[in-house]
């Protein structure tokens, strides 16, 4: 008797989950796997879902921030999804926040819980480690969390900026309307309100305001926010189809802002780029880019001197490109692409769970 399909349910609750998992729920598809995704509405989660044709079920939304009102709609995001997992009866749980972990500790399912800030992301990895059955991270994470820790060979971000995955469109120069040879800069502005982000702050709005009057006199400034966008810089704000953000990324001269995850995905398309944040220093999958692959430098909040002294280096540094190639070259050799690897770990999990 043919074994049946196994079956795998994705939470989604950021943009950036949309890419890590894109291809990995394609491959399962193409093995003959059942996949159910339940995405919340944050930013344009639920635009770059519809635009990679992926069927989702949205649930929950991304609302004004506080303690309270995170632990409620943790709640309700475990209710609703409990709700579907028990119609939908998923072998594995996949996702990178608490509530699929929980939800998998209450339907039989084994919860992998993937990720690289490790404790650094203060109640979100506490509120799921302790209820996953396993917890993945990239190899370069230094700690080890427990027993059910594993570590990939490489990047989250290579699961969809590797080569294997991605070739970026020149085409993107034409939509933004950026001539062949036209420098540009893309900025990526973060509120620091998510709950893994609690008690964090990165560029300071003068700093902001600084930055943008800067680079200004270099080239085009286009510039992306979570959250609203202030009326003085609506002007700059880049309106392309948001799967097409690592397009703009890979042509851009240089990325800087306060996103971990940005500062992350310029460097696996060998972008120069600068950031600003008081996780500078804790997170180690950065602090490999940085000081291993020379792909990008972090600041504190507290340097702005530094932070503008090495930005004005940078821009009056022609070669900063190629140094950037090498570093980006090195880090694909040694690096792998990980969708493949989790594919094959999350058919080994499912069928580990049916015996």
């Amino acid at each position: 008797m043919r074994a049946k399909p196994i079956k795998v349910l994705f939470d989604i609750v950021h943009p950036a989950h949309v890419h890590f998992y894109k291809h990995i729920i394609a491959a399962l598809k193409k093995q003959g796997a059942q996949t159910t995704i339940v995405a919340r509405e944050k930013d344009v989660t639920l635009k770059l879902l519809n635009a990679y044709d992926l069927p989702h079920i949205s649930v929950g939304r991304s609302e004004k921030k506080n303690m309270l009102n995170q632990g409620w709609e943790l709640l309700h995001r475990d209710w609703s999804i409990w709700r579907l997992a028990r119609k939908f009866r998923p072998d594995v749980i996949c996702t990178r926040s608490p509530a699929g972990v929980h939800v998998a500790r209450l339907c039989g399912a084994v919860g992998i819980f993937d990720t690289d800030d490790g404790p650094a992301a203060g109640i979100h990895y506490h509120a799921a480690a302790p209820f996953s059955h396993h917890i993945t991270t990239p190899g370069c994470i230094v700690e080890t969390y427990n027993k059910k820790h594993v570590k990939y060979p490489g990047y989250k971000q290579s699961a969809y900026l590797h080569p294997d995955h991605f070739t970026p469109d020149p085409g993107i120069k034409n939509m933004l309307g950026v001539g062949a040879n036209e420098p540009f800069y893309l900025l990526r502005f973060v509120d620091m309100v998510a709950s893994h982000d609690h008690g964090e702050t990165g560029l300071g709005l003068d700093d902001r305001r600084k930055l943008i009057d800067k680079l200004k006199g270099h080239g085009r400034v286009f510039l992306t926010t979570e959250g609203a966008m202030l009326d003085e810089w609506k002007d700059l704000q880049i309106h392309i189809p948001p799967h097409r953000i690592h397009d703009a990324l890979a042509f851009a001269a240089m990325q800087i802002g306060d996103s971990q995850t940005m500062a992350a995905e310029a460097a696996f398309v060998g972008t120069p780029s600068l950031r600003v944040s008081t996780f500078k220093g804790r997170l180690t999958y950065l602090e490999e880019l940085e000081h291993r692959y020379h792909l990008t430098s972090s600041f504190l909040p507290s340097q702005s001197d530094e932070f503008f002294t090495t930005l004005d280096s940078w821009l009056d540094d022609p070669a900063i490109h190629k140094k950037v190639e090498k570093g980006h070259e090195r880090l694909l050799k040694e690096t792998k692409n990980i969708a493949a690897w989790y594919v094959d770990y999350i058919v080994d999990v499912a069928n580990k769970n049916r015996v």
